[in-house]
């Protein structure tokens, strides 16, 4: 998610400006480019080749954009009528090379077309559909607890995964220097301290939040389309696809927003994460601007990461994706037994520093960030504070918790206040989690940083 303020000022603008015109002439942006390609030339460069839009909407294309697949920068503009051009900016991954084409016309900016993988290791052939495991228990209604003695079986990924691991032990290496400077940047930058926010939000936002499903066997399945879903290690996602009760279709906004999406699927032992939704009920289908994978018999770690098990595993810049989301079977089990969630939360954080870099379990970054800390650094809250006696109950405790047994990595930037993204509200109806709730309980001078790169 980058800049969801600014985001929401022009859907506002543009819903103004339709107000003003006769629905026959309302504008529509351009359908994303037929196909795209990249290729290596003669001289050692790459080049991005793609076809023209299937349609320009009402408003005619004046350009094209170019960007590496998974990074919002840099970003390459072209005119309308080049249906190619040399990449020349520094590739922020060498492995997975893949680039993003979108159209751009007067009222915005086309889907973007997804070029297939070029250099780097070979990916594997698509792998058979692995046996299925014995099916987890089905994901509680809202409001109801899951039985502490089936706790085990609702996590996925082994259990010396980085996603399970903890960091409340006095083990923990502790950064001093770290935790000191990072004090300082969130006291001064200008969305955090600077803004009056000093705590960490919960993203329940309906327009930006995640929407996820906890896969059973007697839910339908869906498949996605479009994006990066050709690669290999994601075309199983297009064929055989998850289990998602078809309701979650209508979880996802409609608009320019992220629309992302976390489907957890213990029947076919994955879990499936991708935005831009654009789901379509009669087939079943939901098309993506790009899509990941993790298999829940690995560590759940990306397949270009050094200590990944397993590689058919896949997510722009490593992100875990389980940590992106609370889900609530989970929540509640927390609550029931005056836990945390069991695993490591995933950050959108303020704002990363591009020179710090990534570190484990990331495995690579974001490009023209000029904030703090490296894609994949760890915090904790400091383990010595009570946080029961700070006024924190229920499940805004829980989550609290969390953040002190298991920590939180930065895994986005967010393009506002730092936040720990959850789903629509309606998903903890009848808890007092929300976005504000740890707002004059906790505050970010509670954090520790741990070690760069440390886990058990």
């Amino acid at each position: 998610m980058r800049y969801p303020h600014l985001a929401a000022v022009g859907l506002t603008a543009i819903a103004a400006m339709s107000v003003a015109l006769p629905a026959a002439s309302a504008a529509v942006a351009p359908s994303a480019p037929a196909s795209c390609s990249a290729t290596a030339t003669a001289g050692g460069g790459l080049r991005v080749t793609w076809t023209q839009p299937t349609s320009s909407g009402s408003s005619r294309v004046s350009g094209y954009k170019i960007a590496e697949q998974g990074y919002a920068k840099p970003v390459v503009s072209v005119k309308a009528s080049a249906r190619s051009t040399v990449w020349t900016k520094k590739l922020r991954d060498t492995k997975d090379i893949r680039f993003t084409v979108r159209a751009v016309s007067a009222v915005g900016k086309s889907k973007t077309c997804t070029t297939a993988a070029l250099g780097g290791t070979a990916d594997p052939a698509e792998p058979a559909p692995a046996p299925a495991p014995a099916p987890a228990p089905e994901a509680p209604a809202p409001g109801t607890s899951e039985p502490a003695s089936e706790a085990a079986a609702l996590l996925p990924y082994t259990a010396e995964s980085f996603f399970k691991s903890r960091v409340d032990g006095a083990d923990v290496p502790v950064d001093a220097a770290r935790t000191a400077s990072f004090h300082a940047f969130m006291r001064s930058h200008p969305d955090q301290g600077g803004a009056g926010i000093t705590w960490p939000k919960v993203n329940m936002n309906e327009k930006w939040a995640m929407s996820y499903h906890v896969g059973r066997a007697s839910d339908p399945v869906w498949r996605l389309k479009g994006g990066n879903t050709s690669d290999p290690r994601l075309r199983i996602l297009t064929t055989q696809g998850f289990h998602m009760a078809d309701s979650v279709a209508d979880s996802f906004p409609t608009g320019d927003q992220d629309r992302p999406g976390v489907m957890v699927d213990p029947v076919f032992g994955y879990t499936a994460q991708f935005a831009d939704a654009v789901p379509d009920k009669a087939t079943r289908t939901i098309t993506v601007s790009n899509a990941g994978i993790m298999w829940h018999s690995s560590n759940g770690l990306d397949h270009r990461n050094p200590v990944s098990d397993d590689s058919r595993n896949f997510s722009s810049r490593g992100r875990i994706l389980d940590a992106m989301v609370i889900r609530r079977d989970v929540l509640d089990r927390a609550i029931a037994e005056g836990t945390g969630l069991g695993h490591v939360l995933h950050l959108f954080f303020v704002e990363t520093s591009t020179a710090d870099g990534f570190a484990h379990p990331m495995v690579g970054d974001e490009s023209e960030n000029f904030g703090w800390g490296a894609e994949g650094e760890r915090i904790r809250i400091k383990p010595g504070i009570d946080l029961a006696a700070r006024g924190l109950s229920g499940a805004c405790l829980a989550v609290a918790r969390t953040m002190q047994e298991n920590g939180a990595y930065i895994g986005d930037n967010s393009g506002s206040a730092t936040q720990i993204k959850a789903s629509q509200p309606a998903a903890y109806a009848g808890t007092n989690l929300g976005t504000d709730c740890m707002k004059g309980k906790v505050s970010f001078d509670d954090f520790e940083v741990v070690k760069l790169g440390w886990s058990r």
